[in-house]
């Protein structure tokens, strides 16, 4: 009986650390040749309510776009980036009209998503989009998910970690057809 007590403390030990580790979700427009941006700026989001959070996100995504080779400008930039933050409680956003006219949503009339569907954004949650300035619309979408927490020590460890993981493969490469 103590083995068997043992090995469910274990498993909801285990299920437990899953459940609060960060979670790191990435899509974007395939049909979309990032090889063609270099620059980047900032358009409006859903900051973090903290000034000194806001500033940390936003020195993670300058540190990740710099290290793939991005300059950042305020001069007619190949790319806008929006993040929205759920510190405290859930947002609702339209990524139309969050993104400083920027929009609509990537694939919208291809795909499923639609720029008029609002989206939730849970507590504890960033949102990273990114649109072509040209094109006018939204070509990259990051989520980090328990990225914010309560304790100010883990979230300043975790927002470089999270940005680290969510740009690990920016920019995407075109596939290969053979």
């Amino acid at each position: 009986m103590t083995q068997h007590i043992q090995r469910c403390i274990a498993g909801l030990s285990l299920i437990l650390l899953c459940a609060c580790a960060p979670t790191i979700a990435v899509d974007y427009d395939k049909s979309t040749d990032f090889s063609r941006y270099r620059t980047y700026g900032w358009g409006k989001g859903t900051p973090a309510k903290t000034p000194g959070l806001d500033s940390q996100i936003v020195k993670a995504i300058d540190e990740q776009m710099t290290r793939k080779g991005f300059t950042k400008t305020e001069d007619d930039p190949d790319l806008v980036i929006t993040y929205h933050a759920a510190t405290h409680e859930e947002i609702d956003y339209n990524e139309a009209s969050y993104a400083s006219g920027y929009g609509p949503a990537y694939g919208s009339p291809v795909s499923a998503s639609s720029a008029d569907t609002p989206m939730i954004v849970r507590v504890g949650t960033i949102v990273v989009d990114m649109y072509d300035t040209k094109q006018k619309r939204n070509v990259w979408h990051g989520v980090g998910s328990d990225l914010l927490r309560d304790d100010p020590r883990k979230v300043s460890d975790e927002i470089p970690k999270g940005a680290a993981k969510m740009f690990e493969n920016f920019p995407p490469r075109p596939s290969r057809t053979r």
